[in-house]
């Protein structure tokens, strides 16, 4: 009864329009997104609401006057926009993104292959890239919540602070469309991770932790060997971390702000300098990895059908 029950639930997923392909995609990533605001997900609620107290605790009520950057030396400046994404010391979310992005993706992919029900999907007229679109729309979709709207309300604060005064819109002419671009850019990055490890692990549970995990703990060890190779004076030592999840994205965040990147390791922040030919290279080979295997994961349910 209850597996009766499951299957009626998803076939409401095709509710929009059963002959048109890109009304179903639609339809199943705008239900997916809501199904992540329901009640039953009461930690992703929670996380949600911890990420806007903590905006509005260090970022409205403690805003410092010098938004966006602050110049910090000739080379280095701290940019609210960007501590944003960092650590809690910085008054930075980012344990909290990742955390959401890890519990509310784990089970878009993982649940339809272990109750099978992927391969009732696929067998309407939409194909496995729509049916990845149509599991990265909600994630995405819960990401830029919790990472646009924070720093716009910061940006209008700001406005607001300096007497709706025109010279600081355009003092700030491209921190809006930076913000905009910025946001789609950590949440599309998220989403993608995100339904690979839902779609490499399979339980919900592992694949929240594994995401979680490799995320911190990759970093972490990622962070010590730079903090040797750089004690050491190793040539060409940076580039280490760009085996880290947290750092490469930041260093990309970074780039569009065109603010210098710098890390802190062992107290003394120290410039870090990519070219964008590179970073970019490396981003798209990422991304299309990512997919490449979920999509192979995938391919490989439909054999087995």
């Amino acid at each position: 009864m209850k597996k009766d029950a499951k299957i009626e639930d998803k076939f409401k997923d095709f509710k929009p329009n059963l002959s048109d392909r890109k009304r179903i995609v639609l339809g199943m990533g705008v239900r997916g997104f809501e199904k992540l605001f329901s009640l039953k997900n009461k930690s992703i609620l929670f996380l949600i609401g911890i990420v806007y107290l903590w905006t509005f605790a260090f970022y409205l009520l403690l805003g410092e006057d010098s938004y966006p950057c602050k110049v910090v030396s000739d080379e280095l400046k701290t940019c609210t926009h960007l501590n944003f994404y960092g650590d809690l010391q910085q008054g930075g979310t980012r344990i909290f993104l990742v955390l959401i992005a890890a519990v509310a993706s784990s089970g878009l992919i993982a649940n339809d292959l272990t109750d099978k029900s992927i391969h009732l999907y696929l067998s309407r007229p939409i194909s496995r890239m729509d049916y990845l679109i149509a599991r990265i729309i909600p994630i995405f979709l819960l990401m830029l919540v919790i990472t646009l709207i924070p720093n716009l309300a910061v940006f209008i604060s700001q406005f607001s602070k300096s007497g709706l005064d025109i010279n600081f819109l355009t003092d700030n002419r491209w921190t809006m469309s930076n913000l905009i671009l910025q946001a789609i850019f950590y949440s599309i990055s998220y989403s993608i991770i995100g339904i690979t490890f839902s779609a490499a692990i399979r339980r919900e549970s592992l694949a929240s932790a594994g995401f979680f995990g490799s995320v911190y703990g990759i970093s972490l060890i990622v962070e010590i060997f730079y903090g040797i190779s750089s004690e050491m004076n190793m040539e060409y030592g940076e580039y280490i971390l760009l085996l880290s999840v947290i750092h490469f994205l930041d260093i990309i965040s970074y780039k569009i702000f065109n603010v210098n990147y710098f890390v802190t390791i062992f107290g003394s922040p120290e410039l870090v300098d990519y070219s964008l030919s590179l970073i970019v290279t490396l981003y798209i080979l990422l991304l299309s990895s990512l997919i490449f295997v979920v999509n192979y994961i995938i391919s490989k349910m439909e054999v087995s059908k």
